[in-house]
């Protein structure tokens, strides 16, 4: 049966010998975990503050939640690059890549998390709006004044909608595994 139709493909665990449901929920490090969660607070401040901003218009609230905005997403950006290098060089631990069920919405989401905070860079580099918190200017991406604002801005935007329906499908991928291993563990205690 396919993992879809809830076949068990298992495979033997190299350390105890016993068969392990391919869908089992991966043993992260510390800091990989931490990553995640980061990530995720970072992810949904941006997307809240981004339609909050959006929904302000002008003013002194407005271009406050902006400057908060654009510095938070180049933290977005930083953290992302860095949680990509740990997870180069240091791979978790048992992350057969054979059986590791997701790399494309992993390497999806990490593209758009990635792509996103480009896009924004590039679009307040042509739009002329670089200042960010603390009095400090982010160097210009794009050429200021190219024409191209409106369009990387609303590439931004729409991306991170885009962004919110792979979250979604990845949570529930998520809720689907820990449900599946705790199904599995109450049928081992019959």
């Amino acid at each position: 049966m396919s993992m879809i139709a809830g076949g068990r493909d298992e495979r033997m665990s190299k350390d105890k010998g016993t068969a392990l449901p391919r869908y089992a929920i991966r043993a992260y490090r510390l800091p990989a975990k931490v990553f995640h969660w980061v990530t995720a607070v970072l992810v949904l401040f941006m997307v809240t503050s981004g339609v909050t901003m959006k929904q302000l218009g002008s003013g002194p609230v407005a271009d406050t939640l902006f400057s908060i905005h654009k510095t938070t997403g180049v933290l977005v950006l930083a953290v992302v690059l860095l949680r990509m290098l740990y997870r180069i060089v240091m791979p978790d631990p048992g992350s057969d890549r054979e059986n590791y069920r997701r790399p494309l919405l992993h390497w999806t989401l990490y593209s758009a998390l990635i792509a996103m905070p480009l896009l924004g860079w590039a679009g307040i580099s042509d739009f002329g709006s670089r200042g960010i918190l603390f009095g400090y200017e982010l160097p210009a991406i794009w050429p200021q004044g190219a024409g191209w604002a409106d369009f990387l801005l609303e590439t931004h935007a729409y991306l991170a909608f885009g962004m919110l329906a792979l979250v979604a499908l990845h949570i529930g991928i998520a809720m689907q595994d820990h449900m599946m291993r705790a199904r599995d563990a109450m049928r081992n205690d019959d």
